[in-house]
This record gives C-alpha cells, structure tokens and sequence, in this order.
C-alpha cells in the first residue's frame, strides 16, 4: 500500500525485525526524486541488543537528514507489522538526537507527522483484535514479546487517521464486512474509512485524495494523554451488527479487590476498553485501563489535579482544566471513574453492572479515609489481567524509568506508552 505513494518528491524508510534474533534489523530505504527511483537495503546491528535503541539510533537521524535533501517533499516511513505507531511517534517528537552534520534535537523539530494509514485485512482483524495470541505464537515476532496480537491490532487501527479495509468481494462475507466497518467506526470514529475489493482500484489519487481528507478531530500525531476524551471523534452509540459502546461513569472510587475481580468482565466479548480509574488505596493517583481482546493493563500514570501542589499546575493545560471543572467536587476535586468499551458479544448492561458493584458501598465509605486507604489492593504500579495472583506486578517507580530498557521490539511499543499517555502537555 505504500507503494502507492511512490510519486516524486517522496522518500521510503522502512525497518524488517524478522532478522532480530540473527542480531540486526534490516533496512530499506527509497528515494523518488524526479526521474531517479533509488532504492537500498542494508542491515543494521542491534544497538545495545535492543530493537527500540536501534530505532532511535537508525530511524531518528534519517528524517533529519531526508528533511534536508533536496528534492525530498515527504516521507513515508513503514512500520514492521509488529509496531504500533503511537509510540514511535513520541519517539520523533521527544528524543533527542544527533547526526555528524546536525546538533541534537528532536526529529519532531524537523519533521510533522501529517497522518497515519492503516491497511486492514478484513477477513482477519476482528477475529485478531478480540483473541489472546501472542505476537510469537500469531508468527510475527521472531523473539520473545508478551504483546498480543489483539494489542498491536486495536493500536494500530486506534491512531490511524486512514483506515483502508481489503475486504472479499463475495455475498455471503457483506454481513461480516459490516460488522467489522462498526467496530472500526467506534473505536476510531474519525479516522477516513475506505474498503477495499478484488479489482478496486487504489493508487497514489485513491491515498493522496483519502490523505487529503483527513479530518481536523483526527489523530494526525497527536499523542494520546490520560485526561483525552475517552469519546472523542463522537463514535455511533447505538448497537449496529452486535457491535456496541458502553460508557461507564462514578463519582466514588473503586474497591480495589472487587474491581480486580469485576475486570474479567472486560476479557470477554469485548475488544477494547480504556479509561480512568479513581482507586480509594491510591487516592492521588490516576490509574489507566486499556484492553484489546484477551488481555487488560491497569497502570499507574499521574495525579488527579486535586492531588497537586501549586507548583504541579503549571503544566496543567486550559483544556484539561476546563474539563476538570465541570465535574468538580468540593471534596474529592476532579476525581472520578470513566471507561468506555466496544464490545462484539458481551452485553453491556452486565459490563455495567459488574464495574457498578465494584464501588465502595455507603457503609464503607462511612467508615472514613483511614479505613479506605489500608485496604488491600491488587494494583501495583502496572498491572496485567489474566494474572496468576492477586499480587501487584513489579515495577519501577516511575513510567521512565520502567521505559529505559527494553530488551525487545516489545519496548517500541509497549515500554514507552507509559511516556506517551504521561504527557500532559499534548492534548485534542
């Protein structure tokens, strides 16, 4: 699909991890400058042994010194199917490197991400996006990575500000077809939405017209933040081919052991569910859920602005500020509950009787801050469902320094989210 961008003036990046276990990445650039199709590919040792390092060291530059070319209009970089782009798009707009030629900056400095295109294969994505395969065992990672393929799917389909759907031209595929188009629209709903048949034609005018298209609400690089909208892009809300949305508010926190015993209710029949959580054993603390098919996260990501000291609002933008007013509480400031699923089979009132009776009860509640905060909480600093225990999963004390070494291409995506959904200061 990307070939379909091979026009002048636009140069290609593109990195393959198959080769990770031999040591390298391989590499493959082209350059169409007029005339001139120019194209290399070469390998690229492991720097540190760590996939996420050599992107920063290999890719990073390059968009500095293509920015520089003479000749180069755009440039498309193509990620290996096992990356998610969000993360390597707070890459470019927050690592600072250097080339021979350049001092240090950032790529973002020199380079904007316009929009973000993500073909889908309409025979497969809904089945992959609401599974438990890994990436091992879905034979897209040659080395060891706990992420699954459901993760990497509702990821990529998350950010995209194109969505090209290559769906089969046969009758009796129209009913999944559609299906799947609904599940799409409302876990993007801003993103242009293109479907593709045997035959259809797709060339630089098809993308170039749907790149055009892109909407103003559409990601277009935009990192995700902890205080987003969690409907924003204002997806259908009513129910079209089973696929549905539940939105789930509290003003009163969760009890820690009952919510770690109510989130099952998000493994199944769901294939995504993200949002905020108000802990009553970490009242100052923002929790973010994320699911995608089988498997759920629960980390730790800031701090509720009512939990802040005056020299921590300073970073605090207008627009999370605004939000934070209209739900102000005298007592409990901005804290609050919100969550909001897609789901294919579950039914949603059971969703939302679950995380309902998961809430502290008023008797509970009267027995005051102390009692509340020594309750016993599964929940550590990240935490991952389904779980062997009810222990909290080990992590660093803070969401940098559980980023800062990866050891596999699982730390493109997944070790620096903990950065992307922690920058307060990039809001839509």
């Amino acid at each position: 699909m990307a070939n379909a961008l091979a026009v002048p003036g636009t140069a290609f990046i593109s990195h393959d991890l198959r080769a990770l276990p031999l040591g390298y990445v391989v590499r493959q650039t082209r350059t169409v400058i007029g005339d001139a199709d120019q194209f290399a590919i070469e390998g690229v040792p492991l720097e540190h042994g760590c996939a996420t390092c050599t992107l920063r060291y290999d890719l990073l530059p390059m968009l500095r010194t293509l920015h520089r070319t003479d000749g180069v209009e755009r440039i498309v970089v193509v990620l290996d199917p096992a990356f998610e782009p969000e993360p390597v798009v707070a890459e470019i707009l927050g690592t600072l490197v250097e080339t021979d030629d350049l001092p240090e900056g950032v790529a973002g400095d020199d380079v904007v991400v316009r929009a973000t295109v993500t073909a889908v294969d309409g025979a497969a994505w809904l089945n992959d996006a609401t599974g438990d395969l890994t990436l091992c065992e879905a034979g897209l990672s040659e080395v060891e990575d706990e992420r699954t393929l459901a993760q990497v799917a509702v990821a990529q389909a998350r950010f995209a500000d194109v969505l090209v759907a290559e769906c089969s031209g046969d009758p009796d595929d129209r009913y999944e077809q559609a299906r799947l188009c609904a599940a799409l629209r409302r876990i993007n709903p801003a993103a242009i939405q293109t479907v593709l048949h045997p035959g259809d034609p797709f060339g630089p005018r098809e993308l170039l017209v749907s790149l055009a298209a892109t909407r103003p609400e559409s990601r277009r690089g935009r990192l995700h933040t902890a205080f987003d909208p969690l409907l924003d892009g204002c997806p259908p809300l009513e129910s079209d081919c089973g696929i549905a949305v539940v939105t789930f508010e509290a003003d009163r926190a969760f009890h820690p052991e009952r919510l770690h015993d109510a989130i099952d209710v998000l493994l199944d029949g769901v294939i995504t569910a993200r949002g905020r959580l108000w802990l009553t054993s970490s009242p100052d603390d923002v929790l973010w859920l994320e699911s995608a098919g089988g498997s759920l996260g629960v980390s730790r990501v800031a701090r509720w602005i009512a939990a802040r000291g005056e020299d921590e609002l300073s970073s605090v933008t207008p627009e999370v500020r605004a939000m934070a007013s209209l739900r102000w509480d005298d007592e409990h400031g901005d804290r609050h509950s919100s969550i909001v699923a897609v789901t294919h089979r579950a039914e949603p009132a059971e969703i939302e009787q679950a995380l309902r009776d998961a809430l502290l009860t008023d008797d509970e509640l009267a027995r005051g801050a102390d009692y509340l905060a020594a309750l016993p909480s599964p929940f550590g600093d990240i935490h991952l469902d389904p779980c062997d225990s009810s222990s909290p999963s080990k992590a660093s004390s803070s969401p940098s320094e559980a980023s800062s070494s990866p050891s596999t291409v699982e730390g493109v995506a997944r070790d620096l989210a903990a950065d992307s959904i922690n920058s307060e200061e990039t809001t839509r």
